[in-house]
């Protein structure tokens, strides 16, 4: 009884809830019962038969094939599940068979020595246990063969189907891990990794293979598994860590992390199987990959060649916590520099980047910083005290909408900011300072654009001075920045829907973080290496503009849903200070082509030092005041084409109806500040 006790919790399934299920079970674990008994009949003859080289006599035969039955219908019920899928057939199955086997051969051997048989021997009941476990085992066998094939089968015809190519991965983790890992590979037809490769967290296991996936080394022969692949000629696209690492497996992943990075290769991490959360009304039945949503090939960066740019210099990164300035924090931290000084005027984001980057680069001096970048006095102590060398002024209000309700802010932060970090980063003798700019500076209709113009026209203006370089690299959208379309609409999915869009005519230029940071420190390495000419602006490849309209089906679809059917799309209408399109380069722009792929430039006459000194001085003093609609009137001054307000155009319904242009309320506290004489 102890020994059935044990093979309950193991299994999961009471003898009880074993009969039960014959009782009330499928055909086919009633049909998986009788085989197994008559398994137990034959067997019983083949033993004989090759024990003895002859079938047993029909006068003690019966008696023997009847008590091999009787045992079969008594244990095995009680020590088999035959509730189990036999698709999915495991060892623990296989076990639990061979253990039903020795036990039917002792009860068989047992009772008929009792019956006074003589003919049994020990040789025969031996011969017997191997050819019941064989015939038990058979069919459980097949079907299992049966169901690898068919997956092998199914994932065939989907890669010749569709075409896709697949991503060549290097999984790291545990044997368990990425044996877990592989498994479900094999089942899910919509993934397109082909492994090539394994580091375990073990020694002993090299040279092993998994699912014959080889094993290529443990967690400290990174340096050995990089020169394999390069001998191998074997050009990877990701590495998977199959589970989340200690704090020393980072550390000895180190290198193959920072070679990684220099590739330009996808390190991701797979959620734990106890990772739970919530489920939304969806059932949230996938993951979406963001990177699917883009149209073409992400861009690869040498990151060669821009480690010169960064190895061994003091770097200060503003907006250190935002979704552009965190990529960056990582990026120049894997590239060696001597220190790197976070300014984030968030506290949670700055918490969140400062131990990031503790943990995994413990090794780069950092020093991070409440501060935000309005004020001048806080942010002068800060780079006189580290005088660095590269300043990359990724701070900024960058939500539409709420910067065209806000304009002041937009002014103090975007404007104001900026030149307090060009004029620092001046005064201490900084090499470069690279402005983070954006495409809704470009031929803009909204005060968020205008802001960016200007800091774009204030460092061209300073860049033409000489000495410090001050370089703008200016890109369109990033795929799942805080703020954006993307995250709203993962929300929106898990809610159950239904999808806003503005409008089904709008376009967009889309680039992943990853991707935009890269070509960032890229163009600026570019600009200092090629010296380029003062006063240009770098512009990066963004690829074709995407319908959002695509973005939001294709969303829908990565979630494993049908649009339209199971969640809906909504059109809202514009936002103020919405366009349908965006651009590149403005009209009085001259494009050129760069000696670097993926990075354009646009040349200029911009506008003299003293004028957006000037101008950004009177913006100053409007914003401070609160003077919103004053701040509007000098920015369209400043910025030329800038015109307060949506055209019509823009806000048209699909109707072609007459539209409304509709601005959000602003509140004056100085009507004019030129007649009080602030300005």
């Amino acid at each position: 009884m102890a020994l059935f006790e044990y093979f309950d919790k193991q299994s999961g399934v009471s003898k009880r809830r074993s009969f039960d299920a014959l009782v009330s079970g499928s055909r086919r674990s009633i049909a998986m019962l009788a085989t197994d008994i008559a398994a137990c009949g034959l067997a019983f003859i083949l033993g004989t038969y090759l024990a003895t080289g002859a079938v047993p006599t029909a006068a003690v035969g019966w008696i023997q094939l009847i008590i091999a039955l009787l045992a079969g219908v008594v244990i095995l019920p009680a020590v088999v599940t035959y509730r189990s899928n036999l698709r999915f057939v495991s060892l623990g199955d296989l076990v639990s068979l061979a253990v039903a086997a020795v036990l039917i051969v002792t009860v068989f051997g047992s009772g008929v020595r009792l019956s006074g048989v003589t003919e049994s021997t020990i040789r025969a009941d031996i011969v017997m246990l191997l050819v019941l476990v064989s015939l038990l085992a058979a069919p459980r066998a097949f079907f299992r063969g049966q169901d690898l094939l068919t997956s092998r089968s199914r994932h065939v015809t989907a890669a010749a189907e569709d075409g896709q190519q697949t991503d060549s991965v290097l999984l790291v983790g545990r044997g368990t891990a990425c044996e877990l890992f592989l498994r479900s590979l094999r089942n899910q037809v919509a993934i397109r990794y082909a492994p090539v490769g394994i580091i375990d967290d073990i020694s002993n296991t090299v040279g092993t293979c998994i699912h014959g996936i080889p094993i290529l080394g443990d967690y400290h022969d990174c340096d050995a598994v990089r020169a394999t692949l390069e001998k191998r000629a074997v050009s990877l696209d990701r590495i998977i860590l199959t589970e989340p690492l200690t704090r020393q497996a980072t550390v000895a992943l180190e290198p193959l992390f920072s070679w990684a990075r220099a590739s330009g290769i996808t390190v991701s991490q797979l959620p734990g199987l106890s990772a739970l959360r919530p489920m939304g009304p969806t059932g949230d039945l996938a993951t979406i990959d963001i990177h699917a949503l883009l149209e073409r090939q992400e861009a690869k960066v040498d990151y060669k060649s821009i480690q010169s740019l960064v190895k061994g210099r003091r770097v200060m990164i503003t907006g250190a916590g935002g979704s552009i300035g965190s990529e960056l924090v990582r990026q120049v931290a894997s590239l060696g520099p001597s220190q790197v000084v976070l300014i984030e005027s968030c506290e949670l984001n700055s918490y969140q980047i400062d131990m990031d980057l503790g943990r995994h680069y413990p090794k780069v001096q950092r020093h991070s910083y409440i501060c935000c970048i309005r004020d001048r006095a806080r942010l002068a102590t800060i780079f006189r005290t580290h005088r660095p060398e590269l300043v990359f002024n990724a701070a900024a209000l960058k939500h539409v909408p709420i910067v065209e309700a806000n304009p002041c802010e937009g002014v103090l932060t975007n404007v104001v900011g900026a030149r307090n970090v060009a004029d620092l980063a001046l005064e201490t003798g900084a090499l470069a300072m690279i402005q983070i700019s954006t495409d809704k500076a470009v031929n803009t209709s909204n005060v968020m654009g205008a802001t960016k113009r200007v800091a774009e026209l204030y460092c061209q203006a300073l860049d033409k001075r000489g000495g410090t370089r001050f370089m703008t690299v200016r890109f369109g959208n990033v795929l799942g920045s805080s703020g954006s379309l993307i995250p709203l609409f993962k929300r929106q999915i898990d809610e159950g829907g239904p999808l806003t869009v503005t409008d089904a005519r709008m376009t967009r230029f889309f680039m992943t973080i990853r991707e935009a940071v890269e070509l960032t420190l890229l163009a600026s390495a570019s600009g200092l290496q090629r010296d380029l000419s003062q006063g240009q602006i770098m512009v990066l490849d963004m690829g074709e503009p995407i319908p959002i309209m695509n973005i939001a089906e294709r969303m829908i679809r990565l979630a494993g849903m049908v649009p339209g059917r199971d969640i809906k799309i909504e059109t809202i209408g514009i936002r103020p200070g919405e366009k349908l399109f965006e651009e590149l380069f403005d009209a009085k722009e001259v494009r050129t082509k760069s000696a670097v792929e993926g990075i354009h430039v646009a040349t200029t006459e911009g506008r003299p030092l003293y004028e957006m000194r000037d101008g950004i001085a009177a913006l100053d003093a409007a914003a401070r005041h609160g003077a919103a609609s004053l701040v509007v009137s000098i920015l369209s001054e400043i910025v030329p084409g800038y015109e307060p307000g949506p055209s019509a155009s823009d806000t048209a319904p699909q109707d072609g109806t007459a539209a409304q242009p509709h601005r959000p309320a602003r509140h004056d506290t100085i009507p004019d500040l030129r007649e009080a004489g602030v300005v």
